[in-house]
């Protein structure tokens, strides 16, 4: 006790000494904040969201560095009492056997055919002998594996399931966002308690997600409604995401969005895989990125709003592609029991699907997707005019519910709802539609990511400065600190 005594005091010295090291690219975190303004729906100026887009603090204090020993300690106890850490995501559990399973009765089946072997099932083997070293799985998903073609050459991957966002267990991956609203609305985002007792975030009897905005508040004029925001713990750099949903939220000046961002915004990116807005049955899919990324038209099917994804024009515009099917937002889209979205990143570019429920495919029902057989995707962000290895890198996944505000509110005239934006949140009745049915959120991975495919997206972690590398002899000395205590 006595050594880690030491050892504790050693590092409350260093940190003493270098208040600046353990920060010496926070100060990155910009002031100014993300949202998409589709273009089709409103000529008005729209200002940018304000406000860091995680919640984050702008510097690390030192009282929060040393939280970090805190955090060690948390992790070993966590680790003592044989309980897995909600901050490296969910895993695969029992869906990752599942998915197994269909690969193989799959493959008896070609076989059982005489079709053979899909190269599929040895393409890991392959790239594990290969120069380029083999690839390990995250968290507790199975090391993913390539395709190849009848040359043997590596083609495309296969997706292996990694993470499960879904039934009673989806809210410990997730944490509360507390903060204003950064889109300018009347949203009062709660924490866990609140929304928990009050019935805002919660599983029905199938164990489905519900996060819905307070529908039983009268309220004067000017205030906040009550609606959650939640954000994983986990972060991604690229990967398959497929979000199940029956119902997604509407009604006049509601705007729920799926989406992804990473911290330093907007030099990490943004991607909006879901946007409504009012009483919308279009979906909308944008990114957001810093300067230097287009979307180019063509392989994709969906309507072009914008195509400067940089946040700086356009007042923040970014650029969009609407949904042309009238289910994939909305009242219809819940008549039609919902449907599936799809977004795969990885360097082929960004790539957004939708499924209409009668529509969707069987290898997504099978946990074993094949995206190289969906056909032309609704909208696609093409690493020719955008490099999606620089401008996206660490995503934590996002769902919200805002009201008004930069998009909802400046296209509220021409929504057909009556009245104003802020004087319909007034009353509740408006929002008995405003609520997710989650039925899960799977998250794949392949051989191709794990051996850090995207990585060249943080390329500061090759090129530590002297500041950055005494942070990381004040991290070492705290692992060490807490592993004596």
């Amino acid at each position: 006790m006595h050594r880690a005594t030491c050892i504790f005091t050693t590092l409350i010295l260093f940190l003493t000494t270098f208040p600046n090291a353990a920060t010496a690219h926070s100060n990155e975190i910009p002031n100014a904040r993300r949202h998409s303004t589709p273009q089709s729906q409103s000529s008005k100026k729209v200002l940018p969201r304000r406000g860091n887009p995680l919640g984050a603090p702008e510097a690390l204090s030192s009282s929060s560095r040393l939280s970090q020993l805190a955090e060690s300690l948390r992790k070993r106890a966590l680790k003592k009492e044989g309980k897995r850490d909600p901050k490296l995501g969910p895993g695969a559990g029992p869906d990752g056997v599942i998915a197994a399973e269909n690969r193989r009765r799959r493959r008896a089946a070609r076989e059982a055919a005489g079709a053979g072997a899909s190269p599929a099932e040895h393409a890991l083997e392959k790239r594990q002998q290969s120069s380029s070293g083999s690839a390990t799985a995250t968290s507790s998903a199975p090391v993913a594996s390539a395709s190849t073609n009848s040359t043997g050459n590596s083609t495309e991957p296969t997706w292996i399931l990694n993470d499960v966002y879904a039934g009673n267990t989806f809210w410990n991956y997730f944490s509360f966002f507390t903060g204003a609203d950064p889109t300018n609305g009347p949203t009062d985002y709660v924490n866990a308690s609140i929304a928990f007792s009050e019935g805002l975030a919660y599983n029905n009897a199938q164990k489905q997600v519900i996060m819905k905005a307070d529908n039983t508040t009268s309220l004067q004029l000017g205030e906040f409604r009550k609606s959650p925001r939640i954000q994983s713990y986990k972060t991604y750099t690229g990967g398959l995401f497929v979000l199940d949903v029956e119902k997604t939220p509407y009604g006049c000046g509601v705007w729920p969005a799926f989406w992804t961002v990473g911290s330093n915004w907007p030099s990490n990116g943004e991607i909006d895989v879901y946007e409504g807005v009012h009483l919308s049955t279009n979906n909308q899919v944008t990114w957001h990125t810093t300067p230097g990324c287009t979307l180019k038209p063509g392989g994709f099917f969906g309507r072009i709003n914008s195509t400067d994804c940089n946040t700086a024009v356009n007042s923040n515009a970014g650029c969009a592609v609407t949904d042309q099917s009238y289910s994939s937002s909305g009242a219809t889209l819940q008549a039609i029991g919902g449907g599936v979205y799809a977004m795969q990143w990885d360097d082929t570019g960004i790539s957004v699907w939708f499924f209409p429920r009668p529509t969707v495919p069987n290898d997504v029902t099978d946990l074993d997707p094949d995206p190289t057989t969906w056909g032309e995707p609704m909208a696609h962000l093409s690493p020719d005019d955008c490099d999606v290895v620089s401008h996206f890198a660490d995503h934590v996944i996002v769902f919200n519910i805002a009201f008004c505000g930069d998009w909802a509110g400046a296209t509220y005239l021409t929504s057909g709802c009556p009245g104003t934006c802020n004087a319909q949140i007034m009353d509740p009745s408006n929002f008995d539609e405003s609520y997710w049915i989650i039925n899960s959120l799977r998250v794949y991975t392949n051989a191709y990511l794990q051996a850090g495919e995207l990585s060249a997206a943080l390329p500061m972690r090759g090129r530590p400065s002297i500041l950055g590398s005494m942070a990381g002899l004040g991290v070492a000395a705290m692992a060490l600190a807490s592993s004596w205590l």
